[in-house]
């Protein structure tokens, strides 16, 4: 058999290709926080089935500090304890109004039977969901940049910030749905 033929068939034949284990340990690392992350937002979206918006709240970023922390593992860094303690503090104060809006919003959905009671806990699910996705891609590009993202220009953080929320928005509802094999 020649060279070819053999190449042809380790392509044709999942059992005969290279074993992950050859995969760059970046790209390992990658792989396991991303699916942290997605471990992460799935909790956090069954957190939104919690009845009162403020245990919510206290909930996701109790969440968000334990994924912080597994982040830090992952990348072999030591857990930021200053940028956690800010973290918890900015999400508690900065959840103030959305916990205020969540419970004028609840009110006036309640009034539609059943129907208004659902999409309440489902936008609540979704944005608590994207939130735990968005600081975890931020945390994660923190590690990834040898910690050094987190230092940034304020503008740089918001944006990227901005950006993984919007893009956990779409996330969130599939990590919902049926594992595929």
């Amino acid at each position: 058999m020649n060279q070819d033929n053999t190449n042809a068939e380790m392509d044709n034949d999942p059992s005969l290709s290279p074993p992950v284990d050859d995969a760059p340990i970046s790209d390992k690392k990658k792989l396991l926080a991303d699916n942290t992350i997605k471990n992460y937002v799935i909790l956090a979206m069954g957190t939104g089935l919690i009845p009162s918006a403020l245990v919510d709240i206290v909930a996701i970023t109790a969440l968000e500090v334990k994924m912080i922390g597994d982040l830090a593992r992952v990348y072999d860094f030591p857990v930021p304890h200053r940028l956690v303690r800010y973290k918890v503090l900015i999400s508690l104060i900065g959840s103030i109004g959305p916990v205020y809006l969540s419970v004028k919003m609840h009110s006036a959905l309640k009034s539609v039977p059943l129907i208004g009671h659902a999409v309440y806990v489902g936008m609540l699910s979704i944005t608590g969901g994207a939130a735990m996705y968005a600081v975890g891609k931020v945390f994660q590009k923190h590690y990834e940049s040898g910690g050094t993202f987190l230092s940034s220009e304020n503008s740089v953080l918001k944006n990227y910030f901005q950006e993984k929320y919007q893009e956990g928005k779409k996330m969130a509802p599939g990590y919902a749905g049926p594992a595929t094999p």
